[in-house]
């Protein structure tokens, strides 16, 4: 069952802008392997704010471990102002 976690973390990028690593709760957190990126699409309809800039939700899906420790999978969330919020834990 994954833990909805919804912390701004820093995310450092590939050079094909995939996310590398992230630090959350001071510690960095190194991706293994492949992230997977998804697209959602939002209902701003249901929202009061108008038009949106952007409809689709960019969320990356992937394993990472801090350290030496046992990997696990994670949902990061890139919102429209550019900023990385680590969405999911799915332990």
């Amino acid at each position: 069952m994954p833990q909805i976690v919804d912390a701004v973390v820093d995310v450092e990028l590939s050079i094909d802008g995939d996310p590398r690593a992230f630090i959350w709760n001071r510690f960095e957190h190194t991706v293994i392997g492949q992230p997977q990126a998804i697209f959602t699409r939002t209902r701003w309809w249901e929202n009061a704010g108008g038009i949106p800039s952007r409809i689709d939700t960019e969320l990356w899906r992937l394993d990472a471990s801090r350290g030496d420790e046992e990997q696990h999978r994670y949902d990061l969330r890139r919102d429209t102002d550019g900023s990385w919020v680590l969405a999911l834990d799915w332990g």
